[in-house]
């Protein structure tokens, strides 16, 4: 997905980072220059990878960290819950990035909520990532 955004959406948006590049999060005054730089054909790219091509990256993801992990002891299931955990908060933020891209545009609640999803998912991620790693050295 990252190679898709950065070939097609940041081209079209004078090369500024997505919302859901911000690994420390963003408020409105941060992410305005990619939402008035963003070109209308990289603006439904863009809206086309939150809304269909990243849900099936982040299920597929999530299924394969889950099933990765699924050997050993009671940790398979900690790690299923990280990756189903992780998958909803990833979901969410797409959901509230193109709303307040899209639908409420700059709305500040929008954003707040967008900006406290990204965090969470990068969170997610990175501990379920950090126990499957731990988990799978221990059963190897």
């Amino acid at each position: 997905m990252g190679a898709m955004t950065y070939l097609t959406v940041l081209p079209g948006a004078d090369w500024h980072w997505p919302p859901d590049f911000h690994l420390t999060g963003y408020d409105a005054q941060s992410i305005a220059p990619f939402a008035n730089a963003i070109s209308e054909q990289a603006r439904t790219t863009y809206g086309v990878i939150l809304s269909r091509i990243d849900r099936v990256f982040i299920v597929m993801l999530a299924l394969w960290m889950a099933l990765f992990g699924w050997r050993g002891n009671w940790v398979r299931y900690f790690i299923a819950g990280l990756a189903a955990i992780y998958a909803v908060i990833d979901l969410s933020e797409n959901v509230a990035i193109y709303r307040f891209l899209f639908v409420d545009v700059m709305d500040p609640a929008a954003i707040e909520t967008a900006h406290h999803l990204t965090m969470a998912k990068f969170a997610s991620l990175y501990l379920c990532v950090l126990v499957l790693v731990v988990h799978l050295r221990r059963t190897a």
